[in-house]
């Protein structure tokens, strides 16, 4: 922990609240993998308990494919609440909720299923229980073992024998332990022992236990990785080989430095590596050839990377960059063979040329109380659709906080006022968003989802004073019902022991690339990773004022429904602009996010009586779908083909009885032609 002196022009509050301001590591650590086992007779051999949550295959040969793959599957694991009932601090291991394991096993059959590996791998609910106390040990002792003595504090049989199953982490859980184990950084893991295991075809029974950060105690995971198909008969894979990062298309966020090529009983003492980069040679380093862990690897680091510090990132520049890899000198029995491929990483943000959103075909005025036919077109690895219309109306907002956190969902820690009043733009109170102990992404989600136009700005006031590197203020948009988020924008604080800001900045964002789409608008003061600040006293972290939305509209959903097909049916109850959209759901429940929008203006449908002449004047009478009757109007040709005009002498009248509404004008020729205008 570092101690940070305070410069002497911060007021004497905040110096009394920041007697010691310290910074908290939020890095997380593995521990060495476990190596294979010597007896797993007694171990489950098949799907067990808790129903399968993967079955996933992915086409990697398809960018479209492994994109809409990890949008909808993989980050459908972010942020699940663990709703836990374990206490590390009186060795209670507890249990932890059912959706929660679930994400971790989506992560886990999602990684398989993109190395080309079955990927319907279940959970059995002993090896859970089991691997709960080999959590809470850990997150205990601040240690990481396979072998924990008895000396141990919270020591269990049940969690030493889990301890020896299962892999290992400390300041990780759940879904981010798993990407974790398939990163396998540190200087001991050159192995990859923990991608190794994850990533054993074999294996069809895991287990999983996880802790969160409680107090001084960090968070912990522990993932059961053997079962009684190790060493078994080796199933069918995509390829003869498993590698990390796999061929194909692959997210650059699910890229490490450390590289793997794993092939069931060869040797590659001997084996050479070269790879190149959109044709052009990149310098490798091959680590250190171990066995007893899953298959048989050769494991590399490219381009001079550190694979032992957590923050070390693969390098992406943005743009869709081709890994050729080359593995030769293989030694498989008395045969040595070669192997060849291609890594295609990309942004999986950016559409590609295979992209065929949901596009939708239809009237673009439609009747209001009528069927009206739509389709669109289809999306290729969708299971099933949903579609949903929208009314839309005018909307703009502003809120300097002065009537309180009303308007917001408010997520954030207890023990300090999220509405304040000591640091403020204007008025008397300001959003204040920090990060006491143990730390958690504090978001402000705006209660009021809207649709954004192409003049639509997002105004606000922002001052970040003290924040460390691991903290940094997000402002954030969503168009799938939060399912993800996009950064509108960013700011990561330091490590000077300075305020990031002294006073508030002015921020315009445009929201033009959203327009059409319905959006949830929120606030979050991020932990990520690195150091933070734990006090929560004027001056530290995050301050937000004077939020103005601008030029947008309120999106009102007024159905979303389901459908098989690639056609649906609007029957809208009103007249007003409409919201046409569209996603496709994978593997059933995952959605990949609402598709272009179709705007469509509803118009009153009118049904139209036969006109009665009465002492020479003519009366039309009509009902509509709406009741916007102020703006009708009564329409008139006396041959038809020539041009409508406006009979302004027609007298309107509502509320007809046995009608609705009624048009009286005088009689015209024997053949004049009458027609409603609508509003």
């Amino acid at each position: 922990m570092q101690t940070i002196k305070l410069p002497g022009f911060v007021a004497a509050s905040v110096l009394a609240a920041l007697a010691f301001p310290s910074f908290c590591s939020a890095e997380p650590i593995l521990g060495d993998a476990p190596t294979a086992p010597k007896d797993v007779s007694n171990l489950p051999r098949g799907p067990m308990e808790l129903g399968v949550t993967g079955g996933f295959t992915v086409n990697t040969d398809s960018r479209e494919e492994v994109r809409s793959f990890y949008i909808a599957v993989y980050t459908s694991s972010d942020g699940v609440p663990m709703n836990t009932t374990a206490n590390v601090s009186t060795c209670t291991p507890g249990t932890n909720a059912a959706t929660y394991q679930e994400a971790v096993l989506r992560r886990i059959n999602w990684f398989r299923a993109m190395a080309g590996l079955p990927a319907s791998v279940t959970l059995n609910t002993t090896n859970n229980s089991k691997d709960q106390e080999a959590a809470v040990m850990m997150s205990a002792n601040t240690n990481l073992s396979h072998s924990p003595p008895p000396t141990w504090h919270c020591y269990t049989f049940n969690g030493a024998t889990a301890s020896s199953n299962s892999n290992l982490a400390l300041g990780d859980a759940g879904a981010d332990a798993i990407t974790g184990y398939i990163w396998d950084y540190g200087a001991n893991n050159n192995a990859v022992g923990h991608r190794r295991w994850l990533l054993y075809p074999q294996t069809q029974v895991m287990g999983t236990g996880d802790v969160p950060q409680q107090g001084s105690f960090k968070s912990a995971n522990a993932t059961w990785v053997f079962d009684g198909n190790y060493g078994g008969p080796r199933p069918a894979t995509r390829k003869s080989y498993v590698s990390w990062p796999p061929a194909g298309y692959v997210p650059y966020p699910v890229v490490y430095p450390r590289w793997s090529f794993a092939l069931s009983n060869a040797n590659f003492t001997n084996a050479t590596v070269n790879m190149k980069s959109n044709g052009v040679p990149v310098t490798v380093s091959t680590e250190t050839y171990q066995i007893f862990y899953g298959e048989n690897t050769i494991v590399w680091v490219p381009m001079g990377l550190n694979p032992n510090d957590y923050n070390t990132v693969f390098p992406f520049g943005g743009t869709d960059t081709v890994y050729t890899v080359a593995v030769s000198n293989i030694h498989v029995g008395v045969t040595t063979t070669n192997y060849a491929y291609t890594v295609t990483v990309f942004d999986p943000a950016v559409p590609g040329a295979d992209y065929h959103p949901p596009v939708i075909s239809g009237p673009n005025q439609p009747g209001a109380g009528q069927n009206n036919a739509y389709t669109f077109t289809a999306v290729s690895n969708a299971t099933s659709y949903q579609w949903r219309s929208t009314l839309r109306t005018p909307y703009n907002f502003n809120d300097g906080a002065e009537s309180g956190l009303g308007n917001f969902t408010v997520n954030t820690s207890l023990g300090y006022a999220v509405q304040q009043s000591s640091v403020v733009a204007s008025g008397s109170y300001s959003f204040h968003l920090a990060h006491p102990s143990p730390p958690t992404d504090q978001t402000l989600t705006l209660n009021q989802v809207f649709v954004p136009r192409t003049n639509t700005l997002l105004k606000f006031k922002s001052q970040l004073g003290y924040a460390a590197d691991g903290q940094s203020a997000k402002v954030q948009i969503s168009t799938n019902g939060g399912t993800s988020w996009v950064d509108l924008f960013s700011q990561t604080g330091d490590l000077s022991g300075y305020p990031i800001e002294t006073a508030f900045t002015n921020r315009s964002l445009s929201l033009a690339a959203y327009t059409g789409n319905i959006a949830v608008l929120r606030f979050n003061y991020h932990i990520g990773v690195g150091s933070y600040y734990y006090q929560t006293s004027a001056g530290v972290g995050w301050y937000i004022d004077d939020i103005v939305i601008t030029n947008a509209e309120i999106g009102t959903v007024s159905g979303t429904n389901a459908t098989a097909t690639t056609n649906f049916t609007f029957n809208p109850s009103q007249s007003g602009t409409y919201n046409l959209e569209v996603q496709a759901l994978i593997f059933t429940e995952f959605p990949l996010g609402w598709g272009p929008a179709k705007e469509v203006n509803v118009m009153p449908a009118i049904m139209l009586g036969m006109p009665v002449v009465t002492n020479g004047q003519v009366r039309l009478d009509f009902t509509v779908t709406s009741n916007s009757a102020a703006t009708f109007k009564l329409l008139q040709v006396d041959q038809l083909g020539a041009a409508w005009i406006t009979n302004t002498g027609a007298t309107l009248t509502t509320n007809v009885p046995g009608s609705s509404y009624r048009f009286t004008t005088t009689v015209g020729p024997s053949k004049r032609f009458y027609r409603i205008q609508a509003p």
